[in-house]
This record gives structure tokens, sequence and C-alpha cells, in this order.
């Protein structure tokens, strides 16, 4: 690490480590392990293993709402950096975002770590807040959007599994909790950078002047800067680029939940023989979105395998043994997060050595001609 990095930069960088990263592999190895042992524990056998079917049509359709997910989030980051970032710095930062959202609490998330892999990537330190930024409140925004949406197709009660009684009464709570802070998030976001910038700022040196709040008085400073530095940048964008904007969030989000769609499709058409309650599934998600977002662990590790199951007991068309919902769930989690893990654990140490802190990427092996 150099001398020379700012005290932003070291903590942002802490996180991408191979520590860290191990930390996240034994996490999601306990929880494969938490799966087995669970299905064992309930009946499961080699031998019903291995008479599990999987319909191979819709496991290809869930490794292309994978690749889908991707592939907008990289257009996506294209687009906000205004093409500074080519194809492959757009690629390497998205794999390594993941990453970062991979090894880090789902409670904090990576994007207090995407500024740093942006800016190591070539953009300046405003243009890689404004990106980051922009790139909340579009997730927030589709969030907002597609509870809605989803509770017309299918009811308000789609949304409230009541399968397990641990999750009885907190599930509506946390749900509603959730949908609140995100509009309240996105309202303050969209404030900050759009509507009333200078008030904002304003509002927070105000309310940083308070003596009991003098200890967070440099960290709220670099907030307020940042925000200044993020809104000069992202109202200079035209509205063609905002739409292509909106339009990759919109494709790499409903790739993410058809991602689960697909792979139950996967198991339950060759037992069942008959499809799900798409929009119901997609209701469960949502819910079980925001139950994940409050997990301490990384990535939402243990929860979510946890968690699959008891959602998704109300709107399967036929009830899954014990086995099965082993496969499933493993099944998830692999094209979910054990995937990132791998490739973005592969990816950074050579990122690292390929790129500078504060000169840019020297990417001698990338450089277009």
């Amino acid at each position: 690490m150099s001398h020379s990095e700012t005290p932003r930069e070291q903590e942002a960088q802490q996180w991408l480590t191979s520590e860290r990263i191990w930390v996240a592999v034994t996490a999601a190895v306990l929880g494969s392990v938490a799966v087995v042992a669970w299905s064992v524990w309930n009946g499961a056998s080699w031998e019903s293993l291995t008479d599990i079917q999987v319909d191979g049509t819709w496991l290809g359709i869930a490794l292309a709402c994978v690749a889908l997910r991707d592939v907008g989030y990289v257009l996506r980051l294209w687009v906000l950096s205004r093409g500074e970032l080519s194809a492959t710095r757009a690629t390497s930062s998205i794999v390594l975002w993941e990453l970062a959202s991979a090894l880090t609490p789902s409670v904090v998330g990576g994007s207090a770590v995407a500024s740093f892999i942006l800016h190591r990537n070539g953009l300046s330190w405003g243009r890689s807040l404004a990106t980051v930024m922009s790139t909340a409140l579009l997730d927030e925004l589709y969030f907002l959007v597609a509870v809605p949406v989803v509770a017309v197709m299918v009811g308000w009660g789609a949304f409230l599994p009541q399968a397990a009684p641990w999750l009885e009464g907190s599930v509506a709570a946390i749900f509603g909790g959730g949908y609140a802070f995100m509009a309240v998030l996105a309202t303050l976001l969209s404030t900050a950078l759009f509507w009333a910038p200078q008030a904002v700022q304003g509002m927070l040196h105000a309310v940083l002047s308070w003596r009991w709040l003098q200890r967070w008085k440099t960290q709220g400073e670099q907030l307020a800067h940042d925000l200044r530095h993020a809104s000069n940048d992202l109202r200079t964008m035209s509205v063609a680029s905002w739409a292509g904007a909106v339009a990759a969030t919109t494709v790499s989000w409903t790739a993410r939940f058809l991602t689960l769609n697909a792979v139950l499709m996967a198991f339950v058409v060759p037992l069942h023989g008959s499809g799900l309650d798409q929009f119901g599934v997609w209701a469960r998600q949502l819910s079980m979105w925001t139950v994940m977002m409050i997990s301490p662990t990384p990535g939402s590790s243990g929860l979510a395998e946890l968690a699959l199951p008891a959602f998704m007991e109300g709107v399967m068309p036929v009830a899954l043994p014990v086995t099965l919902w082993a496969a499933v769930v493993l099944m998830w989690r692999y094209l979910t997060y054990h995937l990132y893990v791998l490739v973005g654990g592969l990816l950074m140490p050579f990122w690292l050595t390929q790129t500078s802190a504060h000169d840019g990427p020297s990417w001698r092996n990338f450089r277009r001609p």
C-alpha cells in the first residue's frame, strides 16, 4: 500500500484483502454445510439426492439470467461513467463490486468500497462518487416501483410468508420498515443530488455544528463535500443517458430475481410437470430481500440459506422433499453468491497489481489499440 494513500482509500482497500475473501469463503462453505446437515437431519439420503431430476432448459435460463444481470450492470456503469470506463474496466469494476458486496455484511453493502474501485479503475473521485450514488438511487427506485407493480398482480398478502414460526409477525414489520427506509433514502438522495443540493449541504453543516455530534464532524463534512461534487457531475447527464441507466437497472434487477424463478422451475417441472406462480415467487423474493439486508454476515450467508425454503413454501405448486430443497438452495447460492466470491477473488490480486491508487490503471495487458 502506498504511503501517499488517503485515509478514505485505506479504509476502502481494507475490505479487498485475502483475509476477508477467506472469511467470505468460510461463511459460504459453512452455509452450504448447514444446508446439507439440515437436509440429512430431516431424513435426506444419498439415494434421494441421486434421484433428483433437473430440467436442463430451465437451468440454462437461470445461467442466462446471471449473465444478463451482469451485462446490465456493466452497461449501466458504462453509461453513468459517460463512457470513461472501457468494457474491460467496467466489467472488472462490477466483478469487484460484487466481491465487495459478498465480503461485507449485507447491512453494510459493497457501495462503500465501490468508489475506491471505480477511482482505481481510472475515474476521478467526483465521478466515482457520482456513479455510486446514482446507482444507489436507481436501485432504491427499482424496488420502490417493483413492489406495487407485483402487488397489483398478486395482492399484498403474497409478500408475507407464514410457513415458519420464526417468521410470523416479523416479516411484515421488516418489509414495511425496509420499504419506508428505501423511500426515505431515495428522497434524500434525489434531493441532495438534484432538487436542493445546497440546502441539504447547508443542513448537514448546521446539524454537525451541534456539540454532541462533533465526533462525526469530519465524516459529515466529507459527505457534504462528496454530495456537492456528485451533484455537479450528475446534473450534467442527458435525459437519454438517464433513460439508458434506468433501462439497464431494470434489466439487471429483473434478471437477478428471475434467476431464482428459473432455478425453482428447473427442479419443480420434472417433479410436478407444471410451472410456478411467477409473480408470487417474485413477491416473496422482494420481502426476503429486505430481511437479508439486515444480516450481519458476509453476503447474508446462513440467513439466506435458512430463509429461502421458509419464504417459498407457500407459493410452490407441490411440497418439495427436504433433499430437493437442499439442492435448490445450494444451486441458487452458487449462482448468486459463491460464483462472485470465486471470480472476484481470482481477479482481485491481479487487478491490484495492474492498477495504481493515484495514477489510474496501467492496464498494460488490456489497453485497446
